[in-house]
């Protein structure tokens, strides 16, 4: 019964994460439709953030006190109704309630997943391998949203493709999945509570945050440069290599310790980020690929499964908390930064806005990798 409970876990978090980047492809064709530049398209993009930064600041922990399956099914449905309505309305204005529900969706059902398969897999590496199945899905899941849809429209082009209903028949069956699901005991105490922050866990929150901005930029910035070479569609393709390559770098991630991988995932940010900011800047889509893919060997590898893994161990009996907290740092570096990037950009030029975000994350890649 567990290893079942453990697959539909997983399988939902995955499902999650797909319907997230579900309608990338066709951010471009929304926003100039409706005649926006780069800042208001990363601007809709991060009303994900603002959906997720009030569930994980102040309901982190709330499954400790709720339970961790009628959270889960909240998360779901939340995602569920977001994909409906870019079906119903695939508009820029659509997708920004669509971004806003993916926000509160995921900020509710991620955390509150890795507490649920750690409950289920209680032992000495319980956590840990919580945290791998985690981070595998969810890196699978953010890479597999794009490409179904680029495949769906150059198939059959349309502003609501066959992806997107596909993905919410899943999430509907999901939602039914998990609905039966054993319950594990609640915890109790507060319901609104702050994320939680175990000593050595900040550093490991910057760090994501670094890593999962780069993969911000690749969705909101990346295709607008592109298109002046008429290279827009190798976007989809770039962000899909980005999380399929952290996903493949993860079983080496595992076999090497949490710290060590940290440090592995900040050098490989640092190369990837600048073959990334040379290949768009010169059109040239080798270099381009090569540096989603080294960036994503970072972001959702070697980064992305060490700070889990330390925050979900540091964490204790209050894990649901700590990696609430570790993914508020994620979730502010995927929004946040790209909407100073895309108004900066608006000012100055996308190619000048790219080169100064790429100088930020080196230097915050060099001194995370000299600590200690």
């Amino acid at each position: 019964m567990q290893t079942k409970a453990r697959g539909v876990i997983t399988a939902a978090l995955f499902l999650v994460t797909v319907s997230i980047n579900l309608q990338v492809p066709l951010y471009l064709t929304y926003a100039r439709a409706a005649g926006v530049g780069v800042g208001v398209t990363a601007l809709v993009f991060s009303a994900y953030v603002v959906g997720a930064l009030p569930v994980l600041i102040g309901l982190g922990g709330v499954s400790d006190r709720l339970g961790r399956k009628p959270v889960l099914l909240a998360g779901l449905c939340c995602v569920l109704v977001g994909t409906g309505v870019t079906m119903g309305f695939p508009t820029i204005y659509g997708l920004l309630v669509t971004r806003f529900l993916q926000g509160v969706g995921v900020g509710l059902s991620v955390a509150t997943g890795t507490a649920y398969l750690s409950d289920l897999m209680r032992g000495r590496d319980g956590s840990r391998e919580a945290a791998q199945l985690v981070a595998l899905a969810t890196a699978l899941g953010f890479g597999v949203g794009p490409l179904s849809t680029d495949i769906a429209v150059l198939a059959h082009p349309s502003l609501a493709p066959i992806s997107y209903w596909i993905v919410f028949t899943l999430l509907f069956i999901s939602i039914a999945a998990v609905f039966r699901l054993p319950a594990v005991p609640v915890q109790g105490g507060a319901l609104v509570r702050l994320p939680h922050y175990p000593r050595g866990s900040l550093a490991v929150g910057l760090g994501i945050a670094t890593a999962w901005a780069i993969t911000g930029i690749v969705v909101t910035i990346v295709p607008e440069q592109l298109a002046q070479y008429r290279l827009a569609a190798w976007s989809p393709i770039a962000l899909f290599l980005v999380n399929w390559a952290g996903a493949l770098a993860q079983p080496l991630a595992r076999r090497v310790a949490d710290k060590t991988s940290m440090r592995i995932g900040y050098t490989l940010m640092s190369v990837g980020t600048l073959l990334l900011t040379i290949g768009v800047g010169i059109g040239n889509v080798f270099l381009l690929l090569t540096g989603a893919a080294v960036a994503g060997a970072a972001c959702y590898g070697f980064t992305y499964l060490g700070g889990l893994a330390i925050v979900s161990k540091l964490g204790g009996e209050r894990r649901a908390g700590a990696v609430a907290g570790y993914y508020l740092f994620a979730y502010v570096g995927f929004g946040v930064p790209s909407v100073c990037v895309g108004f900066l950009a608006d000012l100055v030029g996308t190619m000048h806005a790219l080169i100064g975000f790429a100088a930020i994350v080196l230097l915050i890649s060099a001194a995370l990798g000299m600590r200690k």
